[in-house]
């Protein structure tokens, strides 16, 4: 029979605990119309589904004064889905943009600085500037997109998930870890946001999940050694949506299952190479 001292942890903690927390959060808040209406459960639920996961992976190691990068997750999470919530209500398109350029830039400076003296303040810098950015342009576009498509809550899940698989193979097991916990809780979202349950997913759930899943990346490439290529490949996974989007446009024709499902496999297609290559990688070193 096989070992399971290894895997059952892993499924409880990184699948099963968020998704199950994700759920209950989005069942408690089902009749409350002004929150479901908003895309507030939406990002509750992944907060939750996220927080959850989170300390039951490092509970007595977590300390609320940060001592390193991971310690700073938690507060991502929390400050990231209270100023996405503000963001939300903001009246203004400018204001809102600005709002999340700004707590991109924040998430991904409390990411990086604590390895400036190590990498340099240019590299650093350099880091923070590149992963605040695409942070906030994903966040942005995912937020627009989700007014009108299905597809933004899916493709954070497929490249979640693949993030989760590549990080564990390649890089640091308790970041693919919470990169899993996170697709596990945007897979509860994703089942609440079909047509007969209709959760929104809104800019407020998508900035909860990219400044997440961006300060995953961020953390694994800078402190655990995930090439930059690897993550390259997942932020690109994204590209898919809004190029289906473009090409029906280009077409003049409206969307269709046909052309989500489109993204949804387009997206599909880096992951799967992502994680090819860190198990390639993994198998070349002996690890598996």
């Amino acid at each position: 029979m096989p070992d399971l001292s290894f895997v059952l942890p892993l499924f409880l903690q990184s699948a099963l605990l968020p998704l199950v927390a994700a759920l209950a959060v989005l069942a408690a808040l089902r009749n409350v119309r002004n929150l479901r209406a908003s895309g507030a459960a939406a990002a509750l639920a992944l907060a939750a589904g996220f927080l959850a996961s989170y300390f039951a992976v490092f509970h007595e190691q977590w300390s609320p004064a940060p001592h390193q990068a991971l310690d700073w997750m938690p507060w991502i999470v929390v400050f990231g889905a209270a100023g996405a919530l503000g963001a939300q209500l903001a009246g203004q398109a400018t204001v809102r943009i600005a709002l999340r350029v700004a707590l991109s830039l924040a998430a991904a400076f409390v990411v990086a600085w604590p390895a400036a003296a190590g990498m340099g303040m240019v590299k650093i810098l350099a880091a923070i500037a590149a992963g605040g950015l695409l942070m906030a342009a994903a966040w942005n576009y995912l937020s627009r997109a989700s007014t009108s498509r299905p597809t933004p809550v899916l493709l954070l899940m497929v490249v979640a998930g693949g993030a989760a698989l590549t990080l564990m193979f390649d890089s640091s097991q308790a970041i693919g870890q919470l990169s899993g916990a996170l697709a596990s809780a945007l897979a509860a979202v994703a089942v609440c946001n079909m047509p007969r349950m209709r959760v929104p997913f809104g800019g407020a759930a998508a900035g909860v999940a990219v400044l997440a899943l961006g300060s995953l990346l961020l953390n694994a490439y800078i402190y655990s050694g995930l090439p930059l290529g690897y993550v390259a490949l997942l932020a690109g996974a994204l590209l898919a949506d809004p190029l289906v989007a473009a090409f029906d446009r280009a077409r003049q024709r409206n969307a269709s299952f046909a052309s989500h499902a489109g993204a949804a496999v387009l997206s599909a297609l880096p992951v799967l190479v992502t994680i090819a290559l860190a198990v390639k990688t993994a198998q070349e070193s002996g690890g598996y």
